[in-house]
């Protein structure tokens, strides 16, 4: 059986058998990425409650911050979320069969589509994001401060930032 080893003592042991790496770097990118593992997976198992991933949230969540009718290129819509145009058709396909979003012809790009956010995408939405929310909530709210989250949220923004 494998023991779970803490991150706790991870520090610890770069500072014991590998004291020549920068050990607070190795701290954040570790930290960092064990972090999102464990928020992405609780997003998961929330969102599965509703039949629905974490990448269609992300998709409906984004087109539901832009003003009405909501909507958005594909080409925008996967370079805010930074997945591929093939990954992010798949989920567009799962949203269109569900009919949350429809893809409506592009009047500046015949080529091209633009996806809009259905009526019954909005109230689908609307109803569960507030316990889609209280996950995150929770997540967040067990281990920060209020102060601790804006400061969070804040250098992340900053990591993000081009």
């Amino acid at each position: 059986m494998i023991n779970f080893i803490k991150i706790e003592n991870t520090e610890i042991r770069f500072h014991e058998n590998w004291p020549d790496i920068n050990v607070e770097l190795a701290m954040a990118a570790i930290n960092l990425s064990r972090s999102s593992t464990e928020f992405n997976l609780l997003m998961e198992q929330t969102c599965n409650q509703f039949d629905f991933s974490f990448f269609e949230l992300e998709v409906m969540v984004l087109l539901r911050s832009f003003p009405y009718p909501h909507r958005l290129t594909p080409s925008s819509l996967s370079n805010s979320l930074m997945v591929s145009s093939g990954g992010l058709t798949k989920v567009l396909i799962k949203l269109e069969s569900k009919k949350y979003i429809v893809r409506d012809a592009n009047p500046m790009d015949k080529r091209s589509k633009i996806v809009r956010l259905t009526d019954s995408g909005v109230r689908f939405i609307e109803r569960k994001y507030p316990t889609i929310q209280y996950a995150s909530k929770q997540f967040f709210e067990s281990k920060l401060s209020k102060r601790e989250l804006q400061t969070l949220t804040s250098l992340l923004t900053k990591l993000l930032k081009d």
